[in-house]
């Protein structure tokens, strides 16, 4: 499927989701019925069905989408003072991005808001940034201030990028850094796997355990893990052109392609015969997609190269009718785990309108 056919038919899926849902909030759908399963208030992702009718109100030139966007932002406020390292997500794709867009005031407001109470989060001793005591994920039950999560790099830190460059405020380019650093250190293995989380002491810098609640095993890679963390440090480098930030992306993109090439991986790479996640292809072509079209940095081809084979594997999961399928929401509890995930869904989205208008807004 080509880039414009792909997109095309993302959209109508949007609008075809937005019929079916109504208030509701889309969560994974049934690959063969496309039926939607909802939650009431977006779980963790509720950022990212704001974005796909932000996306499509614009370029189908529908202010009805763009207005649900606006209104379903507004419902998300309640989680406004949730101690959930989420909250990234949920307000950079939904107040961040709408005002960058929109130019209202009161989306800035709510964004910086966010943006203050997520970096608050950092755990004093290393800045580790830890998932929070409320971490919304229906499918999993853990939070704590001192567990920190291999995503982390990515839903954590969105905030921080648009925040520095809205404020100059020096606290978020200082603290995420310090995250990039302290996941660099502490997750990254020697071949360029991930850990997917670690606890760390209650007063000193020092791990007491490593294990895994979405991958085969502890010693595992889980490969929507090692996609956030893909992205996240290839955003660090375009953010900070920080060479130590590329040579973490090399790395882990090194171990990627080593695994399964430009193909749609499988759930977790020590199960090559499991289900394939396609939202974590999409999670790492959107990354690649944004540098395409807003990183002028000539080091950046190595990565770049990637996009397209990626982004080709990544279309063949994706039907006629707009629906992105085999995604593997969580495998061990055998939950969605050969669905269409509303995040894998808006990462592709993502990724084709920055193709399709050469830019990103923020």
């Amino acid at each position: 499927m080509d880039h414009s056919s792909a997109l095309a038919a993302l959209l109508a899926r949007v609008e075809e989701t937005r019929d079916q849902v109504g208030s509701a909030w889309p969560y994974h759908a049934d690959p063969e019925t496309g039926l939607w399963e909802t939650v009431e208030d977006g779980d963790w992702c509720g950022g990212h069905w704001v974005e796909c009718l932000r996306i499509a109100g614009r370029l189908l030139g529908r202010p009805d989408l763009t207005q649900e966007a606006r209104d379903r932002t507004e419902a998300l406020r309640p989680k406004l003072e949730k101690d959930d390292q989420f909250r990234g997500h949920r307000f950079y794709y939904s107040a961040a991005r709408l005002y960058a867009e929109t130019g209202d005031p009161g989306l800035r407001t709510l964004a910086l808001a966010a943006a203050y109470s997520v970096r608050a989060m950092a755990i004093p001793q290393n800045g580790a940034m830890p998932i929070g005591h409320e971490v919304q994920v229906k499918s999993t039950t853990l939070a704590s201030r001192r567990i920190v999560a291999v995503d982390n790099v990515h839903p954590n830190l969105r905030l921080d990028y648009w925040a520095a460059a809205e404020t100059g405020d020096p606290v978020f380019r200082e603290g995420a850094m310090r995250h990039l650093d302290v996941t660099a250190r502490d997750f990254i293995r020697p071949d360029g796997s991930t850990i997917e989380f670690i606890e760390y002491h209650q007063s000193d810098d020092r791990i007491l355990r490593q294990f895994t609640l979405l991958g085969v095993s502890d010693d595992s890679c889980w490969s929507r893990g090692q996609a956030w963390a893909i992205a996240g440090y290839l955003r660090g480098w375009q953010e900070f052109g920080e060479t130590r930030y590329r040579d973490a992306a090399r790395h882990l993109m090194g171990y990627w392609r080593g695994q399964c090439g430009s193909d749609v991986p499988p759930w977790d790479f020590d199960d090559p015969q499991g289900p394939r996640d396609s939202s974590a292809s999409a999670i790492v072509v959107e990354q690649l997609a944004r540098m395409s079209v807003a990183c002028d940095n000539s080091e950046a081809v190595e990565f770049l190269d990637a996009l397209d084979p990626m982004l080709e594997a990544l279309c063949g999961h994706l039907r006629p009718t707009g629906r992105l399928v085999d995604g593997c929401f969580n495998q061990p509890r055998q939950f969605a785990n050969h669905s269409e995930l509303i995040w894998g869904s808006a990462y592709l989205l993502m990724a084709l309108s920055y193709l399709e208008e050469g830019r990103v807004i923020c």
